[in-house]
């Protein structure tokens, strides 16, 4: 049974990053065109249309109760409402490489959220491998080119996009009592809710109120992304995580964060014909090994033939008593 729900969870996450991996194909354009609040609010609101059909022909079905609403909304306070908001107003104020590398430190938020939070501290193989992805990442993204341009308001905007991310990570592990599919639920209703009435809030002090609400219309070149983003990134990815958290936990979830970054990268060498640099292929190598170090299986003593608990656990199984498991 435990080693089902691993496989089940590794599987979940490492589709949560390919998910996550190719939206920058998808939003690469998009946001040329469109401001970044009316593409979240059609994002959302397709996912939760889309979400809302499964619901009325009984595909799934959720198990909402009155208890359960409360850790459900502070989920979705943290992912998508605080950390898009810090993220893209951060981006805003920071370079590319700037961003790319802060926001690769996720993993490390995560870790020590968890250590805080649920009081569970990471094994030295977890702490290994996210370090290793983590420069696997620095070195994917240097060489893509470094520009800098000291804000530090963006860069606490993106900091606090990743305490954001990590935060729901371990409390989305901590709410044992909600599954995948109402989390999914609360967080798309939110992000649907909050977004578009900051996209119509927006557009209504332009006077463009009705090209937000037709954007599909007059830019059928969006629907693509759009449909990726609603269906890909936010309804099948963020089920997806749920799913990897519960059942891997969000310290061993986090090491295969770094994976998106590669997907990026690669995805964009096939689809956009986008140059893939000796470094950017040296450091998808760093980020796989890293994923791997984090994930290894740890050997087993010859005497008793039970897990070595000298230092390197298997990833994701260091569960102390005041530890809380979703």
């Amino acid at each position: 049974m435990r080693a089902h729900r691993s496989s089940l969870g590794v599987a979940a996450a490492v589709a949560t990053e390919l998910l996550y991996g190719c939206s920058f194909v998808f939003t690469k354009d998009a946001v040329g065109l469109i401001s970044a609040a009316a593409l979240l609010a059609w994002r959302f609101s397709t996912a939760l249309a889309a979400m809302s059909v499964l619901l009325a022909t009984r595909v799934i079905r959720l198990t909402l109760t009155r208890h359960s609403v409360r850790p459900l909304l502070l989920l979705a306070l943290f992912q998508p409402l605080l950390y898009y908001a810090a993220e893209t107003l951060g981006v805003q104020r920071t370079t590319a490489s700037e961003g790319g590398i802060l926001i690769a430190t996720a993993p490390v938020g995560i870790l020590l959220a968890s250590w805080l939070v649920l009081g569970r501290p990471p094994s030295r193989r977890q702490v290994t491998g996210i370090l290793i992805t983590f420069a696997g990442v620095v070195a994917t993204v240097v060489a893509g080119g470094v520009s800098t341009g000291f804000n530090p308001l963006g860069y606490l905007l993106l900091l606090s996009a990743v305490a954001s991310y990590s935060l729901y990570a371990v409390f989305a592990e901590r709410d044992d009592t909600s599954s995948a599919i109402d989390k999914t639920f609360a967080m798309l209703v939110v992000g649907a809710g909050v977004f578009t009435a900051i996209a119509l809030a927006e557009a209504s002090a332009t006077g463009r109120t009705i090209e937000v609400l037709v954007i599909p219309l007059r830019q059928p070149e969006l629907l693509a992304g759009i449909g990726y983003l609603a269906l890909g990134s936010s309804l099948g990815a963020f089920f997806l995580q749920t799913v990897a958290i519960t059942n891997l936990g969000s310290n061993r979830y986090s090491t295969f964060i770094g994976l998106s970054t590669l997907t990026a990268v690669l995805v964009a060498a096939l689809a956009l014909g986008e140059r893939l640099t000796p470094l950017q292929a040296i450091g998808g190598l760093v980020i796989m090994i890293g994923v791997y170090v984090a994930n290894a299986r740890q050997p087993t003593t010859a005497r008793t033939g039970q897990p070595d608990q000298s230092g390197s656990g298997l990833a994701g199984t260091v569960s102390p008593p005041t530890g809380l498991r979703q």
